[in-house]
């Protein structure tokens, strides 16, 4: 196969300044040209900790790959394809629908949000270190043998002030620079709204809504636009 698709980079969860963020690979393929073998190929080739094929844009559906298999959903994932289709599609969405389920979708002042059930979030394990030291400190070593785990410590508990890092080796991604679903479960296990400081700057804001529903929001920019040879 020879075709040459199109893949938007957007940085998903960047800072006031548009610093930092966690990259997603988003190819549009409304005539279904990618096979699922091709998309694994595509999102292994490209290492971001996930891609997103787009089989619709209206309504619009998607597909997400990490760099070993098919996911059912992935915080960041879908909050870069919401922003990507609002922004460059000039479509405004209300939902997404992956393999995890249907997906609420806004933008709020300069940020975009998806609202998702817990009940579609990976297994993160969660290890909590006395400050954020310990978190900017971790041995090199030491992160290639944990198995995908949320580390993290607070900056600051009455605020809700959260520092972050994830690593997941077991699943093809050394190190995640922003875990949305993560952060998501963590917002949950305590109830309350957090604001978190994860990667190397990246910035996740996380809110339990009701039920088992968790709002994500972060800001996003579009980073490059790449030919890649399938």
């Amino acid at each position: 196969m020879n075709t040459e698709p199109k893949i938007h980079t957007v940085r998903v969860f960047v800072d006031e300044n548009n610093k930092f963020g966690n990259p997603v690979g988003i190819i549009v393929d409304e005539e279904q040209k990618i096979d699922a073998t091709e998309r694994q190929r595509i999102a292994t080739g490209l290492g971001y900790s996930e891609s997103v094929f787009i089989n619709t844009l209206n309504p619009a559906a998607v597909s997400i790959f990490n760099p070993i298999r098919e996911i059912p959903f992935a915080g960041h994932a879908m909050l870069g394809t919401a922003w990507y289709i609002n922004k460059s599609k000039n479509q405004s969405i209300d939902f997404l629908t992956c393999l995890g389920g249907v997906i609420q979708t806004w933008t709020e002042n300069d940020k975009i949000w998806i609202r998702a059930s817990i009940t579609m979030m990976p297994p993160w394990n969660y290890r909590q270190l006395k400050n954020p030291s310990e978190i900017n400190d971790l041995p090199l070593q030491e992160t290639f043998e944990i198995k995908h785990t949320y580390v993290w410590a607070w900056i600051d508990e009455r605020k809700g002030l959260v520092r972050a890092r994830t690593f997941a080796p077991d699943w093809g991604i050394p190190e995640d620079e922003a875990n949305g679903s993560g952060s998501m479960k963590l917002a949950s296990s305590f109830k309350r709204n957090l604001k978190i400081i994860h990667g190397k700057g990246s910035i996740i804001y996380t809110k339990p809504w009701k039920n088992d529903l968790i709002d994500l929001g972060g800001r996003a920019i579009e980073n490059l636009l790449i030919d890649y040879m399938v």
